[in-house]
């Protein structure tokens, strides 16, 4: 078994590899690309093992949990079961028998925040979250049928697709029109042509930006993989911030006088964008936006019990 420093180790150099060279200034945020056999030396991070234990121990809900086939959810208490425990405590969890025979018929299996219940998967969404100086959570998928769990669709946010068992082929189609966006990823009709035709095997990566159309269906099953989500900074991220910045700004807080001759508003307004533009002419302006966004996220701790004393600083 591996020591925990070589699975840090391992960590660490499996993200610096994916993006390494030119992926951060010529690929992230702009094009799909694939990394084969990259995710090799962490693939025993999260395996089967892992998954049944989770499926044991955690009374995990919808929609942190679900069942889909086709891109129809199934319902919940078609693989729950309810009952009365001791003390009359109401317990739901898996019911093993309906859940066995729902993947049986092709139903996939979505797990959202896999990365706050394992602590490998955790390891690894923090060195991604160091190198990309962003947020990063991990979902996980499991399908042993070929067919597809959601349709094609597109997502709001970047994506790095890990295969760890089974083959899954992904037809990636091209970028929606609404992809920039924040709207419900089903708006839009996938184009009729394809842009790559992939199939991902065990220790394969696919990086995949955000509003590009995917069709993922397993090849060869059973298959488990675990798809990394990044949230995209934007223009409004910036403007909402930056008139948080402004807001006890005198020009900013002048009233629009909605009665009289138009020339009061006009003043306001000519203020308003003198303002708007001296705050955007700033030289530091994305450099401040950047240390207070890195500042504001909710960021991952080592607790280190039974040892109560102050925290270092």
């Amino acid at each position: 078994m591996e020591s925990p420093t070589d699975i840090s180790a391992a960590v660490d150099d499996f993200v610096s590899t994916l993006t390494a060279g030119d992926f951060l200034t010529r690929v992230y945020h702009r094009e799909h690309r694939v990394f084969p056999g990259a995710a090799e030396p962490i693939r025993s991070l999260f395996g089967w093992d892992d998954l049944n234990e989770i499926l044991e121990t955690h009374p995990l809900r919808s929609p942190q949990m679900r069942l889909s086939r086709d891109g129809r959810q199934l319902p919940e208490a078609s693989y729950m079961e309810a009952r009365a425990a001791r003390r009359g405590r109401r317990r739901v969890r898996v019911d093993p028998v309906r859940l066995r025979a729902a993947l049986s018929a092709g139903h996939t299996l979505a797990m959202r925040y896999a990365d706050e219940i394992h602590p490998g998967l955790s390891q690894l969404s923090e060195a991604f979250e160091r190198r990309l100086l962003s947020d990063f959570e991990f979902n996980l998928y499991a399908s042993w049928a070929p067919t597809g769990g959601f349709n094609a669709h597109w997502d709001n946010h970047d994506v790095f697709a890990i295969q760890l068992q089974g083959r899954k082929r992904w037809r990636i189609f091209g970028r929606n029109e609404f992809s920039m966006h924040p709207r419900d990823s089903e708006m839009g009709t996938p184009p009729a042509e394809a842009v790559d035709d992939l199939v991902l095997s065990p220790g394969d990566v696919l990086f995949l930006p955000r509003g590009y159309w995917h069709d993922p269906v397993t090849e060869e099953g059973p298959s488990l993989h675990i798809t990394g989500s990044i949230p995209c900074t934007t223009g409004l991220d910036l403007a909402r911030w930056l008139l948080d910045q402004l807001r006890e700004d005198e020009a900013m807080c002048a009233e629009l006088l909605r009665f009289g001759g138009p020339e009061g508003p006009r003043e306001v307004l000519g203020k308003v964008r003198e303002r708007l533009n001296a705050a955007f002419e700033e030289e530091d302006l994305l450099k401040r936006f950047f240390a207070a966004r890195d500042g504001a996220q909710f960021g991952r701790f080592r607790l280190g019990l039974p040892d109560v004393g102050p925290t270092a600083p």
